[in-house]
Parts: C-alpha cells; sequence; structure tokens
C-alpha cells in the first residue's frame, strides 16, 4: 500500500539544480553533483575548435584552444544518460545527441533542448538511434525503423522516411549526402534518391541497390561515397558497389571521412583490442593506429587526429600509435557497489556479486575523491595492482583516525592502505578461504566497531564472521543459520550499540551476534537468527537486501517486502525480541512500511531522518517514517537511475551519496552529524546577497540545537531545531518577507542550556 499515495511534493531546492550559485569554498544546501566516468567515449563531433564527445554514461566539450574541458550530466541539464551518437550541426551551431533510450538533446551555446518524441512513441519493433548526419540545419537520424529529420532551427521533427520491403520495416544504420542525393545504409541494401525529389517520405520514389544485402556505415569523402558492412569497404560508383578494402580477421566498427580519404575503424573481440586503417583517394592503406578499441575517428583541418576510444576515452594522436588526453575529472567506472565519504573525503569501490554468487571480474578498482579531485586505483594505473590483477573490489571501511582503509574483494580477500600511501597489502593469511575453491576469499561485509576491531564477513566460508581486533590479534566465528543454501551466506556486517554484531543473510533473514565483550572467548558468545513469522524475528521477508543501525539504536532492516524495525536490540540473542512491521498512511492509504517494495538500502543522515533506496528511487523519511519529506526520481532530480543500489551520507557536510545502476550522484542536504558542543561554526552564504533566494545553512551546531536568529535590537526573526548538527533557513521571516539588509544575530543552544554560541550573519542589499 505504501506506494499508492498520489502527491507527493518535492521541495523547490530540486527544480533550481542548475542556476544554484557555490558561495565560497562550500556547497549550498540543494547542491547537485555528478560522480559519473568521462573515461570512455563512444562518439565525437567537432565543430574545429571543439571536441564534442559523448561517452557511455556523460557527454564532455575539450576546447582545443584554451584546453578547457567542461563536463556534463543530469546535473548541468542533460536530459537523460547512455548515449549511441553525436553529430554537430555548423549551420545552427547545434550538437545532436542521440541517447540508448532513443531520447534526443540538441546542445546549442551552454543550453539543452529535449526532443523526446522518438522515446516516447509507441514504436513496434527498434527504436535505436544508430547514426546521425547533419547537414544544413537539419540532423538525419538513423533508426531502426528508418530515417528521422530533425529541423534543427525549430528544434522539431519536420519528417520520417520509412522503408518498407515485404510488409516489413527496414532498419537504416547510416546516412549521408552528396551534392545532390541522399543515402541510406540498411539491413536490406543502399537506398538513394535526389535531393530535389518530392515527397521523400514515399517510399517509392527511393531507389536501392544491392538489395538484400546488409550495410552498417557510409560517409562521404573526397566526393567519393563509402560503404561498409562488418568485413568489407566499398565505394559506390554509379550506384553499384565496388570493393576496395577487406579484413579477415576483425569486424569493422565505423567508417569516418578524412582529408584524402577513409578511416577504418576494425576490432577483434577474441583479443579485446583494434586498429584503424586509413586508406587514400587511390584506396591504398597509408596510415594505421594500433592498440585501441575505437568507435569513431576525427580528423581536423590540420590534420590532428582524435579517437573515440570505447575503453580509454577521447584521445588525441600525437605520434605514430601515441595516444593522449585526460579526460575530466571522475570516478573510473559507473558501478559504485560501496561509499565511505567522511569531511569530502569519498572512497567508493566498483566491483561486484554476479549470478550464482560468482565474482563479476571487474577491474576497476575503486576510485577516492579528495580536494574535488578523482584518484583511480585500477589494473591501469595502480602499480600493485597491475603486478596482482585484483577484482571486484567490494567494500570499503575506516579506522576512526581515518588514517587505515581497509578494502574487500569479493574473491580475492583483504588488503589495506595507510593514509597519504601508494602501498596496497594483501592480509589474508588469517581468514578462511573459500569451501571448496583454495585460494579465493569472498568478502561481503566490513565494518570497525567503536574500540577499532575490524569485522568481516566471510561467504562460502566455514567461518561467515572473523575480527582482527586493535592489536592485530584475529579471531573466526561460526554462527548457526537455518535455511536452505544460506549457512555459508552473511553480507553488511554493523555493530549496535551493545556491541552486537548483526549481518543479513539474503534468502535467511537477519544474524545477530553476542561475543558478551569476550571477543577470544567463544564460550559465552550467542545468535539468534531474525526470520518472518511472529515469534521468528516478525521480518517482513526472508529476503533481505540491507542492515542500519538508527541514532536511537534501532535496527533498520530492507528486505523485498519493505521494512522491519527491530526496537529491541538489547533482548535480541534471548530471542524475545520481534521486529516491528510499521504501519504508516501517506496521503489517504495507510499500509505497511515500503510494503510490496524491495528496499535495496537504508541510510541515517544527522537527523535521525532514513534515507531509503528502492527500484523506483530514492525516499527521504522523517526518523520514525511517519511522512515522506521528498521522494527523487529520474523525472524530478539528477539521478541517473531509479534503481538505487547504495546511499552513503558525509557526517561532516551532510552530502548524500547516491549509487544507481547507471551511476551515482551526491546532494548537499540538510542534516549533518551533530556535535556535543558548538564547534566551527560555519554559515553559509555570509553575507547573504541581495538577489539570492537558495537555503542558508547554519553548521557546526550541537546536535538537535534550538536556533534562534534576532535583528540587533533582540527582536525574533526565526526560530527553528537543528538537523543533527546543522539548521536550515529559507531567509525569510514568518511573514514570508526578507528582512532588511544589515546584521542579524544566530543564537544556538542545547537541550540543558549547557551549551551556547551567538553567531552573525549579514543581509545585503
Amino acid at each position: 500500500m505504501f506506494m499508492h499515495h498520489r502527491l507527493l511534493v518535492v521541495i523547490g531546492i530540486f527544480f533550481s539544480i542548475v542556476s544554484l550559485q557555490v558561495y565560497g569554498q562550500d556547497k549550498p544546501i540543494g547542491y547537485w553533483q555528478s560522480h559519473l566516468p568521462y573515461n570512455t567515449a563512444v562518439s565525437i563531433c567537432t565543430d574545429g575548435t571543439n571536441m564534442y564527445t559523448a561517452t557511455d554514461k556523460t557527454f564532455f566539450i575539450y576546447n582545443s584552444l584554451t584546453e578547457e574541458k567542461t563536463p556534463y550530466s543530469k546535473v548541468e541539464g542533460m536530459a537523460d544518460l547512455g548515449m549511441t551518437y553525436t553529430a554537430y550541426d555548423a549551420a545552427t551551431e547545434t550538437v545532436v545527441l542521440a541517447y540508448s533510450n532513443s531520447n534526443i538533446d540538441l546542445y546549442h551555446k551552454g543550453t539543452f533542448y529535449n526532443i523526446p518524441d522518438i522515446k516516447l512513441k509507441t514504436i513496434t519493433g527498434n527504436k535505436t538511434i544508430y547514426h546521425i548526419y547533419t547537414e544544413g540545419g537539419y540532423a538525419y537520424m538513423s533508426t531502426g525503423f528508418g530515417v528521422v529529420v530533425i529541423d534543427l532551427t525549430k528544434r522539431e521533427i519536420s519528417e520520417t522516411y520509412n522503408f518498407i520491403q515485404n510488409n516489413q520495416t527496414i532498419g537504416v544504420f547510416a546516412f549521408t549526402a552528396s551534392s545532390n542525393k541522399f543515402y541510406a545504409a540498411t539491413n536490406s541494401g543502399v537506398y538513394y534518391v535526389l535531393k530535389n525529389k518530392k515527397n521523400l517520405q514515399d517510399y517509392s520514389v527511393w531507389n536501392v541497390t544491392n538489395e538484400g544485402n546488409s550495410y552498417a556505415g557510409i560517409c562521404t569523402s573526397g566526393g567519393k561515397i563509402y560503404v561498409s558492412d562488418t568485413t568489407h569497404v566499398y565505394n559506390l560508383i554509379d550506384d553499384t558497389t565496388w570493393t576496395i578494402a577487406y579484413t579477415t580477421s576483425n569486424s569493422i566498427n565505423h567508417i569516418d571521412e578524412s582529408k584524402s580519404g577513409l578511416w577504418i575503424s576494425e576490432y577483434n573481440s577474441q583479443q579485446g583490442n583494434g586498429i584503424i586503417n586509413k586508406i587514400n583517394l587511390n584506396n591504398d592503406v597509408v596510415d594505421a593506429i594500433h592498440n585501441v578499441t575505437p568507435a569513431q575517428v576525427k580528423e581536423m583541418s590540420d590534420g590532428t587526429v582524435w579517437v573515440a576510444d570505447t575503453k580509454k576515452g577521447l584521445k588525441k594522436r600525437v605520434s605514430a600509435d601515441n595516444l593522449s588526453f585526460e579526460p575530466p575529472q571522475g570516478p573510473s567506472y559507473y558501478y559504485v557497489s560501496d561509499i565511505q565519504a567522511y569531511n569530502r573525503e569519498v572512497w567508493v569501490t566498483h566491483g561486484g556479486i554476479g549470478s550464482n554468487l560468482r565474482p563479476t571480474g571487474n577491474t576497476s578498482g575503486f576510485s577516492v575523491l579528495k580536494a574535488d579531485k578523482w584518484v583511480l586505483y585500477t589494473k591501469d594505473n595502480f602499480p600493485p595492482l597491475i603486478a596482482s590483477n585484483v577484482k571486484d573490489f567490494f567494500l570499503v571501511a575506516r579506522n576512526s583516525s581515518k588514517d587505515i582503509n581497509y578494502l574487500a574483494s569479493y574473491g580475492q580477500g583483504l588488503f589495506y592502505m595507510k593514509k597519504d600511501s601508494n602501498d596496497l597489502i594483501k592480509e589474508n593469511e588469517k581468514l578462511d578461504d573459500a569451501s571448496g575453491n583454495p585460494g579465493s576469499y569472498y568478502l561481503t561485509g566490513l565494518v570497525y566497531d567503536n574500540d577499532d576491531n575490524l569485522w568481516i564477513n566471510c561467504t562460502l566460508s566455514e567461518h561467515q564472521l572473523a575480527v582482527k581486533t586493535k592489536n592485530g590479534a584475529w579471531y573466526k566465528y561460526s554462527i548457526p543459520i537455518n535455511g536452505p543454501g544460506v549457512y555459508h551466506l552473511g553480507l553488511g556486517v554493523i555493530v549496535d550499540d551493545y556491541g552486537q554484531k548483526w549481518y543479513y543473510v539474503p534468502g535467511g533473514g537477519v544474524a545477530v551476534f553476542n561475543d558478551n565483550g569476550t571477543i577470544d572467548d567463544i564460550t559465552d558468545d550467542k545468535s539468534y537468527q531474525f526470520q518472518s513469522g511472529v515469534g521468528s524475528g516478525n521480518l517482513p521477508s526472508n529476503v533481505t537486501n540491507c542492515i542500519v543501525k538508527d541514532k536511537s539504536g534501532s535496527i533498520w532492516v530492507g528486505t523485498d517486502n519493505g521494512i522491519g524495525i527491530i526496537n529491541c536490540p538489547s533482548e535480541a540473542v534471548n530471542g524475545t525480541c520481534d521486529a516491528e512491521q510499521r504501519i504508516v498512511q501517506y496521503d489517504q492509504f495507510a499500509g505497511y512500511l515500503f510494503e510490496k517494495q524491495p528496499v535495496k538500502t537504508i541510510a541515517v543522515d544527522g537527523a535521525d531522518r532514513k534515507w531509503v533506496g528502492t527500484n523506483n528511487g530514492v525516499w527521504l523519511l522523517t526518523s520514525d517514517a511517519s511522512k515522506i519529506i521528498y521522494r527523487l526520481t529520474t523525472d524530478n532530480s539528477p539521478l541517473p537511475s531509479n534503481s538505487v543500489q547504495k546511499i552513503s551520507i558525509d557526517p561532516v557536510t551532510g552530502d548524500v551519496y547516491i549509487a544507481t545502476s547507471l551511476g551515482m550522484v551526491s546532494y548537499r542536504s540538510t542534516a549533518t552529524e551533530g556535535g556535543t558542543s558548538n564547534s566551527n561554526v560555519l554559515i553559509y552564504p555570509n553575507p547573504i546577497k541581495s538577489g539570492y533566494n537558495g537555503t542558508i545553512a547554519i553548521k557546526g551546531l550541537v546536535s538537535d540545537g534550538d536556533v534562534r536568529i534576532t535583528d540587533v535590537s533582540g527582536q525574533l526573526v526565526y526560530r527553528t531545531t537543528a538537523l543533527g548538527g546543522q539548521a536550515v533557513w529559507s531567509g525569510t521571516d514568518y511573514t514570508g518577507h526578507r528582512p532588511t539588509s544589515g546584521v542579524y544575530l544566530v543564537f544556538v543552544t542545547n537541550k540543558d542550556g549547557s551549551q551556547s554560541y551567538v553567531a552573525k550573519m549579514v543581509f545585503m542589499e
């Protein structure tokens, strides 16, 4: 019943993401930031100065004169992500961007204009946009159902060319033009027509050559028409194809014009590598670029060659096979399995668990955001990974002093890095390897307790739980778990306020383990398994996905059927504590919390509010989940996808990091972790300039402090309670008016009045 409400109000900050200004070194409340990779490239185009690059997730511009790189994503106004092709039209100075879901954006001088018609249109068959050709203010989109023509001046679809054969729609893979003809490469021949022919939408006015043959590429270069299939390149002369080049071991995936011939991009799927050959107008091979995975080539008027490489990103040819270019900042990979964020330093891992509990083989390592710059640790650039070829980094944990980071690989075990060190040390000697798979260590949980002991889940091992104490001693525990096929599973270990260890068991509920304060003595250990059913734990389902502790000490469990809340953790191992399946009412509907919805991740912010990630976006709930504060989806926010995998919150800045199935973004929220005193209090923006309509934040406060804002004469202007360690204000008084210019005082006290603080803010005309 949870999902049946009709109306959700999203506060205005979500709709002003592009116009928000960053003051000083901090970011305002409501600020979104994309954390997507720019190190792949699927298509490039140019206006002669700027290189416009489409990656499989993002888009960026490189100015070859100023060397400035400008990255774009949904945060900056793009309608979607996941691109297939891009092209530039000189007549309108417009870049056309095609997405894999058939959405279209037009980029013109810093602004995106969306044309969703193909995406939204119900069409039987394939709507994929394979290629874009531009000419004279029009874009010709090659799709699985024909050619869609966009008027780039009016920014609308003007007409469509459909080719029909035996009542079957013919797919178009590429389009080009000579001085007087249009050409379409299709899966059943090359169609052509005189440009001045009337009613080009009439299939009968088009001619076809080599009917029945499939062609994937077509372009014009040096006054010649070139056509390609997967193994051959042809000249189209007098509407007849003549073979001029072929390959026996590779697959031709693109052809591009050059100053004096043609660039042919080839790829060998078995070797995972490719080559780009250049032929001149006499069809002789005159140049080649090796060791690439090419998607497209652009040769500039000065002879500079740029390559869109699907694995290495945009590359500029320096000499021979030497390609060089650094893309805009971003992590090494779009998928994020774990996030550790503290005071603007963010560690993320990119590996995962595949089907049948097997590793995915991900080699993207892990990425670290420090001082607003990403440092990438991959098998291509980090010597310890180059030597060891470690894959599927899955988890990260930091000790209380933040000087040691432990990383867990799903398959290759435990590693650690000391602060400011580039040494990655393996530490598997004391761990059990996987049963029946010697030398493999499938680690699925990693957390420090309050004493800096490191607790580890070891899936598919004899002992599901291990600990390395602060003093370096190791202990392992085998905890009985009921359920078919779940005995050796344990994921996402956390520690509660009583020092008990909790972890979830997909298909088997939740396990809690109490070592009774004696890590080295197993004789006094106790454990219990929470499952569905009254008296057995009362979870909404045994299929569990996540587990988290809130500020009150309760344990929140996300399942495939909503959330269960364990409010009596001190009694958990005694078997006398059932989870609460809380009934909530949103709008006129009441029901169990997220009933029938898979809850993938839960995070708790400084105000004890719950951030819940599902397959339907992100929900921010009040501390008791009685109200929805707001809901985020791809429709009302820059979320890359509604399928949310992980949420983590920086307790110092309040930034909420949201990892989806298509990439990660962050959002500057209103709550931070509160302290026991007012320390390092910061008001931003301050001064508040005339015309600023955003949220004013007061951070560094005592937890849940009482905040009062007055003028210098003591007249109360606004009063609120801090959300954890941060108070927020819209900048208007109780009558809805902006205060007059001048100095205002901020008074902060804790609940018993023992901690107080006075600060100043200035409103400017």
